[in-house]
């Protein structure tokens, strides 16, 4: 996976904050199209290692790593959904009705969501970014 970005900010441990606008899944343009609702233009903010000493406002390539980008995407998108219907489906089972159903997979949801946080926050103290800076452009 391959992105260009302009660094935002250089931070501690050769790292840095680089802008990265996103780009629409199929790749078309989508300023003539619209048939996606003109998505193309949302801005996210990644940390990256900065191993080519890029400096504030230089564009760059970035890559990352395709199978952690992917298993971070599961874990915070479909790790809480399936602990919903886990719960839902044992809520269920000890014969409580919808709404005790309904509150085990909403705790158990909440709990998913939680999860993907602290996991999140450790890759942050640890400094383990799935992308890194591999040219100036």
């Amino acid at each position: 996976m391959t992105q260009q970005g302009t660094i935002k900010k250089l931070l501690p441990g050769r790292m840095a904050e680089v802008e990265v606008t996103r780009r629409s899944a199929c790749g078309h343009d989508c300023a003539k199209c619209g048939g996606c609702g003109g998505l193309e233009t949302q801005t996210l903010y990644v940390t990256a290692f900065n191993g080519v000493a890029a400096q504030v406002g230089d564009r760059v390539l970035l890559e990352g790593e395709t199978g952690r980008v992917l298993g971070i995407a599961v874990l915070v998108y479909l790790l809480p959904v399936v602990l919903f219907f886990i719960g839902y489906g044992a809520g269920s089972v000890l014969g409580g009705g919808a709404a005790q159903a309904a509150i085990c997979g909403g705790l158990l949801f909440a709990l998913g969501i939680l999860g993907a946080m602290w996991y999140s926050r450790q890759m942050k103290k640890k400094n383990d970014v799935p992308f890194a800076i591999t040219q100036r452009l």
